[in-house]
């Protein structure tokens, strides 16, 4: 593997990997500590989710970006003040995707499964991506064309390859009872996830060979995926092979989507749910 060129979007993963060590230790030292709070106007419980963690994690990763990349675009997942501190969105300038802690359900219930994520897309594709799981010291981050990197209680890091993997596929809240049991069918285990996090790089931390939602993925989900697809995954979406573009300017669909290890065993998943 290549180390990726220091670029724009390669200093990104340097300042965000930062960022997110400090925004985790945070997380992990409050954890249990916190009231959970609900944000208005989300359907599901896992969406809205909100603790104050959230808002200072996100405030921690925020000042930090925003001293190295004053102008560019700043699309995070809560409403704090920090946004203020970027620009009204340019669309010839990079976009930095943010989620402070994904997974907060799972978080506001003592769970380790949830994690830190930043994305730079510029282009229209995702040119880097992180994931840090604070409780686990695991940081996967990938840069396009360059492979993806595990970093795992401050050794140095490593490349990460997708090998043998469990026969298991992670399905999230929206897949219906009857998919879970077309995939059982074809000699899956099925295991329910609220986190994208865990099941967007589930092929490259060991959890799964794949994972199975419906509709596109929004731009929080596919920073997971990034890493993924520059690992060896694939990532199948409604019509179409994913290779990194911003689910943005993608349209709308209401099919599956499928995370996997290969694209056969997206295959096989797709002919059982559709």
């Amino acid at each position: 593997m290549k180390d990726a060129p220091r670029d724009d979007a390669s200093h990104f993963i340097e300042v965000f990997r930062l960022a997110a060590l400090q925004a985790g230790w945070v997380t992990r030292r409050l954890q249990g500590e916190v009231r959970s709070k609900s944000k208005k106007g989300e359907r599901s419980p896992e969406r809205a989710a909100l603790t104050s963690v959230d808002l200072a994690a996100q405030d921690i990763i925020l000042l930090l970006l925003h001293e190295a990349f004053p102008q560019l675009n700043m699309d995070a997942e809560e409403e704090t003040d920090t946004l203020g501190f970027f620009p009204a969105t340019d669309t010839q300038r990079p976009t930095i995707v943010v989620d402070p802690v994904d997974g907060t359900l799972n978080y506001s219930e003592g769970s380790r499964d949830y994690a830190v994520m930043g994305a730079w897309i510029e282009a229209g594709v995702y040119r880097s991506a992180l994931v840090y799981f604070p409780h686990l010291g695991e940081t996967y981050w990938a840069s396009q064309g360059h492979g993806c990197r595990l970093e795992k209680g401050g050794k140095t890091p490593e490349e990460v390859t997708i090998g043998r993997l469990p026969a298991r596929v992670l399905v999230t809240s929206e897949v219906s009872k009857q998919q879970c049991e077309a995939v059982r069918d074809i000699g899956f285990e099925v295991m329910r996830t609220r986190c994208s996090a865990v099941d967007a790089t589930a092929p490259i931390t060991g959890r799964a060979a794949a994972a199975l939602s419906s509709g596109r993925p929004d731009r929080r989900r596919a920073i997971g995926c990034f890493p993924t697809l520059e690992a060896g995954g694939v990532l199948w979406t409604g019509d179409r092979w994913w290779a990194g573009e911003d689910p943005l300017t993608m349209p709308t669909y209401i099919g599956s989507t499928i995370l996997a290890d290969s694209k056969d065993t997206v295959e096989r998943i797709l002919r059982a749910v559709s």
